[in-house]
């Protein structure tokens, strides 16, 4: 009882951060509250030390260049380079930049990303459909930010080809908005590869 508990508090947690992206929140899009500008400067600054960090990783091993080279070559295995790997990065900072992809899309649109996260999938009667979602955690665990995933190019039959729910997962892929046929827009990581961790 108290994992479906859990398992439905995720599940709503997701939705109504998902919904973010809809088109009737072009409000919060617009709106700049000092809160977000100061997610945007903790976001920044984490990605500046990053970027500091890798350059020193680089210049002192540089046989990791022909490794970090590699490409992704299946819908399957999660490999090569990317804009923003989430993996990487604090719990806090994940929680923080899955905000500002949710809230503000438009700033992200195009840029590849790598994530881990628990894996849930959830039918939509609107649009007959399954929607496949990789939730994160802040590091406290009191607050889930969900993002949509197409894993490959859409074909993989649910549910046999896919984890079962609350599996974790490593998912990467290219981030994109898209309207779905109830009118709203909404924001997924199109192609992605996906792979149980």
């Amino acid at each position: 009882m108290k994992k479906l508990q859990k398992t439905a508090a995720l599940f709503l947690a997701a939705c109504l951060l998902i919904t973010g992206c809809g088109s009737d929140s072009s409000a919060n899009r617009s709106n700049t509250t000092s809160a977000s500008a100061t997610v945007d400067e903790v976001v920044s600054a984490q990605i500046a030390n990053e970027d500091a960090e890798a350059s020193a990783d680089a210049s002192s091993d540089s046989s990791n260049e022909d490794t970090a080279a590699t490409t992704a070559t299946s819908d399957t295995k999660v490999t090569g380079d990317v804009d923003y790997d989430l993996t990487e990065m604090s719990s806090d900072m994940v929680y923080a930049i899955v905000y500002q992809m949710v809230y503000n899309p438009d700033d992200y649109i195009g840029k590849t990303f790598r994530m881990s996260g628990t894996y849930y999938a959830s039918y939509y009667e609107a649009t007959d459909q399954y929607y496949y979602y990789c939730l994160i955690s802040d590091a406290t665990a009191c607050c889930a930010q969900g993002l949509e995933f197409v894993w490959g190019d859409g074909s993989h039959s649910y549910p046999d080809e896919y984890p079962a729910d609350n599996t974790e997962i490593l998912v990467q892929g290219t981030f994109e908005t898209y309207v779905d046929t109830d009118g709203y827009t909404y924001c997924h990581l199109a192609n992605a590869a996906m792979e149980a961790v």
